[in-house]
């Protein structure tokens, strides 16, 4: 690798790329405190960059006086509960889409639901709790909207059941996937496993609305 004028390695000009096959959208109780929770006036959106010490935000906020909006500045020491930090360990970027109290919304992009169950873990261990609210395919289809669910919706056993089924190809026409291995894989009888799936999906199901385009070919 060449080295720049002051000696040091340049970047790689065309480093490898990875598709990223889902758009996930998670809310996360923070674990302490953090600067945001001391402007004057409502967060209303955030742009973060992190380095290796230093967090460095543009807050747009709402003077909730007179309604006046203005994007500030500033640049704090990188908190031990911050989650930003657990996005770039994991070469993800973090859209903050909502800043709620104790909480944000966060948008971002993975490769595969190994990915997500990572992201989600490790989070966790900094953070009070990680909800997930959505997980969309980023694969481009004829329609225009897109039909996303509340994953969080889903109890932790029906969640199980849902991944490890995703994981082992169960839901995947070409697979020969039986039910009988995907109990014993969890580890509970093929009538919990039943239930557990069919309870999931109801839940998913009456989420989709009958009036998404994607709806248009069925007669």
């Amino acid at each position: 690798m060449a080295l720049n004028r002051i000696g040091k390695e340049n970047a790689q000009i065309d480093p490898p790329v990875e598709d990223r096959e889902m758009r996930v959208v998670m809310e996360i109780e923070r674990g302490g405190p953090c600067r945001l929770d001391h402007m004057d006036g409502e967060v209303i959106g955030i742009d973060v960059r992190l380095d290796e010490e230093a967090c460095n935000v543009d807050a747009v906020v709402r003077d909730p006086a007179d309604e006046g909006i203005a994007t500030q500045y500033f640049e704090n020491h990188l908190c031990e509960h911050c989650p930003g930090k657990v996005f770039s360990k994991h070469g993800c970027l973090p859209r903050y889409r909502e800043i709620n109290e104790g909480s944000f919304v966060v948008e971002t992009y993975v490769a595969d639901t190994q990915a997500v169950a990572d992201l989600v873990s490790d989070i966790q261990s900094i953070c009070d709790n990680v909800s997930l609210k959505s997980i969309v395919s980023t694969e481009r289809s004829e329609f225009n909207e897109d039909c996303s669910v509340d994953i969080s919706a889903l109890t932790r056993k029906q969640r199980e059941a849902v991944y490890h089924a995703q994981e082992m190809g169960y839901y995947d026409p070409d697979a020969d996937v039986s039910l009988a291995e995907l109990a014993d894989r969890i580890g509970i009888s093929t009538s919990a496993l039943s239930q557990r799936l069919r309870r999931a999906e109801g839940n998913v199901l009456r989420q989709l609305s009958v009036e998404c385009d994607c709806w248009d070919n069925v007669e």
